[in-house]
């Protein structure tokens, strides 16, 4: 399974560089052991925050592994809101393209944890959304192509996610981080089984941040249930959780 994370803050901050560690630990179950190079997330990885200066969100991608990432200078980054998403996939499938944050350049970014085996054959409403529908081979697009065309709909995400839940098949799941300037939506869509843990979402929530990640990367943190909706206002952190029916 995929790893991300995500920080966000009221006031621009650095982010903690023993969480950092945390993470690239989950990223590789033989991180102290030379780096295997069949560990769990060696394909790519990519990050987005909003820049101090004007507000901007920037993204970067890295088709190396995440464990050889200079983390300490992504520490250095002072920022309200960073968002971390470590790739794994089967060898022969690695692509720069695909390493998310996945951007079509429309009103949001996504980042999935999860596998989604089966969508809809469908054409979408909006020309252009449903080129890239058609064309990519990547699930992860594939879903932000059909988020976002349920939205111009006049849709609210809830909805938009509810009506694409009940026509999908799931394999892991469609856990994602749905993200622009403004907002972070975290969306959990996904099966429980044996490696549950890595399927699901954790939340740590006080006065001044919210963390959010795949695997419980401080001792506070709570598991999201699943089928919910949580929506953060990267502006004044305000948070509305809603539960998806389908």
């Amino acid at each position: 399974m995929c790893r991300m994370f995500f920080k966000c803050s009221l006031e621009p901050t650095n982010l903690n560089y023993d969480i950092l560690k945390e993470f690239v630990k989950t990223c590789h179950w033989r991180y102290f052991r030379k780096y295997d190079i069949l560990g769990h997330h060696g394909l790519g990885w990519g990050f987005a925050f909003l820049s101090e200066e004007d507000n901007r969100l920037v993204v970067k991608r890295d088709i190396t592994p995440i464990y050889h990432a200079d983390w300490k200078n992504l520490s250095n980054i002072k920022t309200r809101f960073l968002l971390v998403h470590a790739r794994k996939t089967l060898p022969w499938k690695k692509s720069f393209s695909n390493i998310h944050p996945i951007d079509i350049k429309k009103e949001y970014l996504i980042t999935h944890n999860g596998i989604i085996k089966k969508f809809l054959t469908k054409e979408l409403t909006n020309p252009k959304l449903n080129k890239i529908y058609k064309e990519t081979d990547l699930d992860t697009r594939k879903y932000l192509c059909s988020i976002i065309d349920e939205i111009q709909k006049s849709n609210s995400l809830k909805i938009s996610l509810e009506t694409i839940f009940k026509n999908i098949e799931i394999g892991a799941g469609a856990n994602a981080f749905l993200f622009n300037s403004q907002i972070c939506n975290v969306i959990t869509n996904h099966k429980a089984n044996f490696n549950g843990r890595h399927h699901t979402l954790f939340i740590n929530k006080n006065n001044n941040s919210i963390l959010v990640s795949t695997t419980p990367l401080t001792a506070h943190a709570i598991e999201i249930p699943n089928y919910a909706l949580i929506q953060i206002d990267l502006n004044d952190l305000n948070l509305n959780m809603v539960k998806l029916e389908f």
